[in-house]
């Protein structure tokens, strides 16, 4: 887990939420919500008025109430990972997660933006409830109060959790140098691009009619990339070539086009994206999949203006995961839910 990012990201976590809740609000058909709405039927909120210590650290102790409240709005933001956060093991990280974010808060003064940023969150969230509503007429109309009960939590609990978040946001994007992001921009190949046609003559060829084709040896695969090198040489297109020749379903129909970063490729195929002169076309690459035949068309690199806050986040996790490595020292833990009836 990661911290929410701020602003129209928070906002977008919480209006997910809610796509997800209000599907099935109102509706008789339990199975068929289920089947519509991945949070219907969902556990039942954790209580949050228990007094147990389940954790004390370098400095505070950790009501099971207060840890209960946290798992139940981050729940409710991230549905898909709600049934992962009740394993003990998930709940150890996020007890480490919840310890870093309190000890950050009370460093980071407060200011007025950070409530305004999390009552646009709000206004938002209540804004889609509404939209959704209008939509469909036949779910029952549900205000965001009784939408967040369903959850286990209250409109202010929210709020005080964005601001929260907010804050423990900022205060690792304060810390990044747009200098460094520069610098890692330049450095890095993450973010090459690479357009090229190519052909794959698989060791096992596609399906035809439904029937499974005969599985190439090394020796045939080969001897069949190097005559589709050929044809391309002597001037064939890759429109024909590839249509009649790749086993590449994904490409084979667009004269074996293809653009991504070489990053994405395996790496016999990246390499050679890298490193072919451009528009040449190259000796049969082999690969696990088979070989292929290619040509490099173009390369290029995004912008750093549209990669920056890719590489912020990642800077920013790094950050986050340094804090807790350094700053949070956990001395006692109890999350043992067997004592419970």
């Amino acid at each position: 887990m990661q911290p929410i990012k701020k602003g129209l990201l928070a906002a977008f976590c919480v209006v997910f939420a809610v796509s997800l809740l209000v599907a099935g609000c109102g509706s008789k058909d339990d199975k068929a919500d289920k089947k519509e709405n991945p949070m219907a039927g969902q556990m039942k909120p954790l209580p949050t008025d228990s007094k147990k210590i389940v954790a004390e650290y370098n400095g505070g102790k950790v009501q099971e109430g207060d840890f209960n409240l946290y798992l139940n709005i981050y729940r409710f933001l991230q549905p898909q990972a709600a049934a992962m956060m009740n394993s003990p093991e998930a709940k150890k990280g996020i007890i480490k997660q919840y310890v870093a974010e309190r000890k950050i808060v009370k460093e980071v003064k407060d200011n007025a933006k950070y409530g305004k940023e999390a009552d646009k969150s709000l206004k938002q969230f209540e804004e889609q409830l509404k939209q959704m509503a209008a939509q469909d007429k036949k779910k029952k109309k549900q205000d965001i109060d009784s939408v967040l009960k369903e959850g286990g939590i209250t409109k202010a609990q929210l709020r005080s959790f964005l601001v929260d978040n907010n804050k423990v946001s900022d205060y690792f994007e304060s810390q990044v140098k747009e200098s460094d992001l520069k610098k890692e921009y330049d450095k890095s190949d993450a973010f090459d691009k690479v357009k090229l046609n190519h052909v794959l003559v698989a060791f096992q060829p596609q399906e035809k009619d439904g029937k499974k084709a005969k599985k190439r040896s090394d020796a045939d695969a080969k001897k069949l990339a190097e005559e589709v090198k050929k044809k391309l040489e002597k001037g064939e297109s890759f429109k024909d070539v590839a249509k009649k020749y790749s086993d590449d379903p994904g490409s084979k129909d667009n004269a074996g086009e293809i653009e991504d970063s070489p990053k994405n490729w395996v790496p016999a195929f990246g390499k050679a994206a890298k490193t072919l002169p451009l528009n040449k076309i190259s000796d049969p690459i082999k690969t696990e999949y088979g070989y292929h035949v290619l040509k490099v068309n173009k390369r290029s690199k995004d912008p750093f203006s549209k990669v920056k806050e890719e590489i912020k986040g990642q800077h920013v996790q790094k950050l986050y995961e340094k804090y807790i490595k350094d700053e949070v020292k956990i001395e006692k833990m109890d999350l043992d839910d067997k004592k419970k009836k």
